[in-house]
């Protein structure tokens, strides 16, 4: 029953003072770029162990003088260095101690810059070196150490803010809030609050790094890091120029730190009638904490009867809804400050002291009627919450209600409330009105009433959304118009404007009746520079605006699309690339010369910082192929490909013969040839069986048939020929799937010399997700090379240039390369 009622639980346990919850991410300033070159620097070392480069050399200090007195900020300055690859940035420390054991400050400037600027330190002697970074990401030696003296800080410098004592003492527990705050200091426009175990702050010794801008001062810290801080806080002018550090405190984060005394109760107390709903306030504790609180209201004092019990509160304040039972009641409060062991057992304070009062009984009646809207829209809805003396009896109750305009303020005739309920909630939508019309409501339980009113208004404009904050000149844009309510009947006819011709929406859009906004799109022209441009809608009388800024738009420079060749629904991507520069993202706007067959995005956004922007293509299958052309423009540049989209087949097409090969073609009788079979696609699951026949079995004779098995697209059989004394040729023919394919093989005489031979050699034969490279070469330059799966005699493919490139799903593991003059084969094994 408690539902998180609207203003229930509104107080901040910040107060005036505390006026930032969010600690910002830590900001070592130059130490990340240092660190990220330093890393790159090893992680190019290890990965080229075998590589010796030369480091570039140091550089020199050549400002301040050494042992120069000093005033905040100033600047060091050194002689650039030099390396064959050229310098990429200079990395410059600062320490108290001339060992550099702890670093003051650090920082990294890209070059060819030879110098940087120095604040945020105390009055005291430093110690500075700098070294370079070449384009190799390889490390000089660090310079020549100086020193120089800090004596204070120079004129239009921030002054030093005093840091204040931590609220609620010195030693916390873990994740317990505290906040910290500091004095204002004229022409700072930020600050940042450090805290570190070490007194000394080093740089990689500092724990926590806050910034918080101006005009807030306050920070809330919470961590589970034991142990005891120092902290301090520097102001930060515009130039990032950083103030002498404030004086140091310090806090302690334990376990057994001390735990406040309760919360003290302010009201209802001491027996008071209080009326559903009650408020309760009490005092806060002297750290309160976000969500910290925790109420309970019982029917007696000792507790054992808690009507509700409600933790998590901000506090000081909270409404309770429901009490069931009349007469008196007791409540207290306690708070959560942080825990106080490993296991997360919470350290709260003891409860507060019991405070009484009176819940009043009488005739069951409606206390208060609370409206979400009480100055709604035509077409709003309205919740109504009903707060009821006390809980309703056994069996519930029944409240009437009435409107005193139902047209305006449709209001349920009754609203049922449970058995023990003492709030309950129902809702209506206002009717349509042409001027402002206040309406009574009234809520009846017996003889008891109890009223309110509300005003409704007719609707009107409420805002113009979803206009891009930047967009490229020539890409159509969208809007949506917004209403406070809905449309009245005929709908709503909202006229649009624009404050450029570079953006043209339509003159009208109508918000239908009973709808509250409708979307519109408008297209836009190319821009030679930034372009604000502002679009009004008006209805009514009354005007709402939204603005969008075009910019320039980069060529497009590729279009490609992936695949080119589908089929029905299946689909395609395609992919766009931008000219340079890109500072931001770029939009291009894309069309379909056939939107029936293969639908586009209206645009595609190649992003910042990416080589690329992609979209899908969606197709519907055709009645038959149908050729469809992709458009991207940009810039003036419209670039173009095709997709060529074929139609469902009723079923597919029976598998075929694709190729007969022999290898070798001419030999010497009586020798052997090996012939491969390959198929339009791979074998079903009942297999391609190829009918073999040989035109003259008494110069060759084959098998009657070959098997290509389910999976595979080839298969290979043996050819067996005759001995003899002339030369002789015939003709092996394979047939399956309606087609025929037929090779002629040559079969010399048997004493005549043997037909010329060579010898094969693989180079290369691998396998990388999906693709298969086999490189080979013949001592026989005319030869044809055949590459084939060793294990299974399937023919992967024919070696052109020296080379084999193909897809296959699987690594083929060993793959064989034949010559078509014979000789000598070669086996490899296929790399992963």
């Amino acid at each position: 029953p408690q539902r998180g009622r609207r203003g229930v639980n509104s107080s901040s346990i910040r107060g005036d003072t505390l006026a930032s919850i969010r600690p910002a991410l830590p900001r070592f300033r130059g130490a990340l770029f240092f660190l990220a070159l330093f890393f790159l620097a090893l992680l190019l070392a290890l990965a080229a162990p075998g590589i010796a480069l030369a480091a570039p050399t140091a550089p020199s200090p050549q400002t301040p003088a050494d042992g120069a007195a000093v005033t905040l900020p100033f600047t060091i300055s050194w002689s650039a260095s030099s390396d064959p690859s050229g310098i990429l940035a200079y990395n410059w420390q600062v320490s108290a101690s001339s060992t550099f054991a702890s670093i003051a400050r650090q920082d990294s400037v890209t070059a060819p810059a030879t110098q940087g600027t120095v604040s945020g330190l105390a009055i005291g002697t430093y110690f500075w070196r700098v070294q370079a970074i070449s384009n190799n990401a390889l490390q000089s030696p660090w310079s020549a150490v100086r020193s120089f003296r800090v004596t204070g800080a120079g004129a239009g410098v921030p002054a030093a803010p005093t840091l204040n004592q931590p609220r609620g003492g010195n030693s916390f527990h873990p994740w317990e809030l505290f906040g910290m705050s500091w004095s204002g200091v004229p022409g700072a426009v930020n600050y940042v609050l450090e805290a570190s175990k070490d007194p000394a702050f080093p740089i990689n010794g500092v724990v926590f790094n806050w910034q918080q801008p101006t005009p807030s001062r306050d920070i809330l810290i919470t961590t589970v890091d034991r142990g005891t801080y120092n902290a301090r806080v520097f102001a930060v002018d515009a130039n990032g120029n950083y103030s002498m550090p404030s004086n140091v405190i310090t806090f302690t984060i334990a376990f057994n730190a001390p735990i406040a005394a309760p919360p003290t109760l302010v009201s209802p107390t001491g027996g008071a009638s209080a009326s559903l709903a009650v408020t309760f306030k009490w005092n806060h504790v002297i750290n309160p904490q976000d969500s910290g609180y925790q109420i309970q209201v019982a029917n007696d004092s000792g507790f054992t009867q808690i009507e509700q019990d409600v933790p998590f509160l901000n506090g000081p304040t909270y409404t309770v809804l429901q009490l069931n039972k009349p007469g008196p009641k007791f409540w207290r409060v306690r708070s959560f400050q942080g825990v106080i062991d490993t296991a997360g057992t919470a350290a709260v304070t003891a409860w507060s002291q019991v405070a009484t009062f009176v819940l009043p009984d009488g005739p069951l009646h409606v206390n208060t009627i609370t409206l979400t809207r009480p100055a709604p829209a035509s077409g709003q809805e309205v919740f109504v919450d009903l707060q009821l003396s006390k809980g309703a009896p056994a069996g519930g109750a029944t409240v009437n209600l009435s409107s005193s305009n139902p047209q305006a303020a449709p209001a349920p005739a009754t609203v049922s409330v449970p058995a023990t309920n003492s709030w309950v909630e129902t809702r209506f939508v206002t009717g349509q009105v042409t001027t402002p019309t206040t309406v009574t409501l009234t809520a009846t339980i017996g003889t008891v009433t109890t009223t309110t009113t509300l005003t409704v208004s007719p609707s009107s404009l409420a805002s113009l959304d979803g206009l891009p904050p930047t967009q490229n000149g020539g890409v159509t844009i969208g809007g949506i118009v917004m209403l406070n309510g809905q449309a009245p009947p005929g709908g709503a006819v909202v006229s649009l404007s624009s404050s450029s011709p570079a953006v043209q929406p339509p003159a009208t859009v109508t918000v239908p009746a009973g709808v509250e906004s409708v979307s519109f799109t408008a297209p836009t022209s190319q821009v030679s520079a930034n372009t604000p441009v502002t679009i009004t809608a008006t209805w009514r009388g009354a005007s709402v605006q939204g603005t969008t800024t075009l910019t320039p738009q980069p060529a497009p420079t590729s279009l490609t699309l992936d695949p080119t060749l589908t089929t029905g629904s299946n689909g395609s991507n395609g992919r766009v690339t931008a000219a340079d520069p890109r500072n931001a993202d770029i939009t291009f706007s894309l069309s379909s010369s056939r939107p029936d067959v293969a639908q586009v995005p209206t645009s595609v956004t190649v992003p910042q910082f990416a080589a690329a922007g992609g979209f899908i293509i969606t197709t519907t299958p055709p009645a038959a192929r149908t050729v469809v052309t992709i458009s991207v423009s940009g810039g003036g540049v419209t670039l173009t490909a095709t997709l060529t989209v074929d139609p469902f087949p009723s079923s597919p097409p029976p598998a075929a013969i694709a190729t007969l090969s022999l290898s070798p073609s001419t030999l010497t009788g009586g020798a052997t040839s090996t012939g491969v079979v390959t198929s339009t696609q791979s074998a079903p699951a009942g297999v391609i069986v190829v009918t073999l026949s040989s035109s003259t079995t008494a110069v060759a004779t084959v098998p009657a048939s070959v098997t290509i098995a389910a999976g595979a697209s080839s298969a290979s059989f043996t050819v067996s020929t005759s001995a003899g004394t002339a030369t002789r040729t015939a003709t092996i023919t394979g047939s399956a799937g309606g087609a025929t394919q037929s090779a002629v093989l040559t079969s010399n005489a048997s004493g005549a010399p043997p037909p010329a031979t060579d010898t094969v050699t693989i180079s290369r034969a691998e396998w990388k997700s999906g693709a298969l490279r086999v490189d080979a070469t013949s001592s026989n330059a005319s030869a044809t090379l055949n590459v084939y799966v060793t294990s299974t005699g399937a023919l992967l493919g024919t070696i052109s240039a020296g080379r084999l490139q193909t897809t296959t799903s699987t690594n083929p593991g060993n793959v064989t390369v034949k010559s078509s003059a014979g000789g000598q084969a070669s086996q490899a094994v296929v790399s992963a």
